[in-house]
């Protein structure tokens, strides 16, 4: 699975038990389990609430495989849709770097 540079700056600014969640979350959507999500303008958005934290967002597109785009709580979804839609364009465009997430 392939990222961009905001959604790991994105996942490196969260604490460490909810990058273990998120995580969990990344791993049964490559084993092809999507969960609670939606899909629209060539996104998919991937949505769980983590209790007391409240609704987080992860934006992905197939291009080649997965590419994780952006995260994002449910207070910036508008502007994170956005931001996402124009990753996924420089994503096709060469004009946005990937790499791999581990």
């Amino acid at each position: 699975m392939k990222c961009t540079d905001e959604f790991s700056a994105w996942i490196d600014g969260l604490d460490r038990s909810l990058r273990i969640r998120i995580d969990q979350r990344i791993q049964r959507l490559a084993d092809g389990n999507p969960d609670l999500h939606r899909r629209f303008d060539n996104l998919l958005e991937i949505k769980w609430k983590t209790g007391t934290m409240g609704s987080f967002r992860l934006y992905c597109a197939e291009v080649d495989g997965v590419i994780l785009l952006l995260g994002g709580h449910k207070d910036s979804q508008s502007k994170d849709i956005k931001m996402a839609i124009a990753l996924l364009e420089g994503v096709k465009n060469g004009k946005t770097r990937i790499k791999e997430y581990e």
